[in-house]
């Protein structure tokens, strides 16, 4: 130990720039990381506002709706808006799209409207804290995932 402690006297200036540049490094790769969080937020956040807009497009009454060429860009834009919710949004998000597309979404009804609440809150908490890789202790089964994937996008229960 003391030989270590007088190899640090000797070259203090070699400690000195190596605590430099490993600040500057860890600076840079922190600062790095932040503004990607911050570009993540922003894209679920437009991605979550295009999906809620094409929801509620969806969900007016097929009589507003008559034209044919009308109706079908609106189910071909709630189903992209679907797919940009999966490929961005949180495990969270995923599950409680899945309950609302299996269960529905009815505004008329007190479990729709907290169905709908609850995927509107795991949105907000997604946005408001972004992660880009979660900790590999704390990961889901990915069975569920890509069962409520299924759910989403094709109403379909995989045995």
């Amino acid at each position: 130990m003391e030989k270590v402690l007088l190899w640090i006297n000797s070259n203090g200036w070699l400690v000195s720039i190596f605590g430099i540049m490993l600040g500057a490094i860890l600076s840079n790769f922190l600062t790095k990381n932040k503004d990607l969080l911050m570009k993540v937020a922003d894209k679920k956040s437009q991605y979550y506002a295009e999906y809620i807009n094409a929801l509620l497009v969806f969900s007016r009454p097929t009589s507003i709706r008559t034209d044919f060429n009308t109706s079908y860009e609106i189910n071909r834009n709630y189903m992209y808006c679907k797919n940009l919710v999966i490929l961005y949004g949180s495990d969270e998000v995923i599950e409680n799209l899945a309950i609302c597309e299996k269960e529905g979404i009815s505004t008329s009804s007190i479990e729709g409207q907290e169905r709908y609440i609850e995927l509107i809150k795991a949105m907000k908490k997604d946005v408001e804290q972004p992660k880009l890789i979660k900790s590999w202790w704390k990961r889901k089964d990915t069975h569920r995932r890509d069962g409520n994937i299924y759910d989403i996008l094709f109403d379909y229960k995989k045995d």
